[in-house]
């Protein structure tokens, strides 16, 4: 699970998840007890820290990779 895109969009679906999960409890599609609402929390949270890490690492490659040009052009 090291490609960054894809930990993205894994984190992404599970956001979605946790949130039509929850939007089914409060429509009463599904049944509504404390541990549906907690694991369909704890499900989206992760899934949020997920995708920011992705992002994270998604943005320092980046910024080594602009770092390294940028020493590069100086060398020559």
């Amino acid at each position: 699970m090291g490609n960054p895109k894809r930990q993205m969009l894994i984190g992404g679906a599970m956001v979605i998840l946790g949130w039509l999960a929850i939007w089914a409890m409060v429509l009463e599609l599904i049944p509504r007890p404390i541990e549906a609402y907690m694991a369909a929390y704890i499900i989206s949270l992760i899934g949020f820290g997920l995708g920011m890490f992705g992002v994270g690492t998604v943005v320092r490659d980046n910024l080594r990779r602009s770092r390294n040009d940028d020493d590069d052009e100086y060398r020559e």
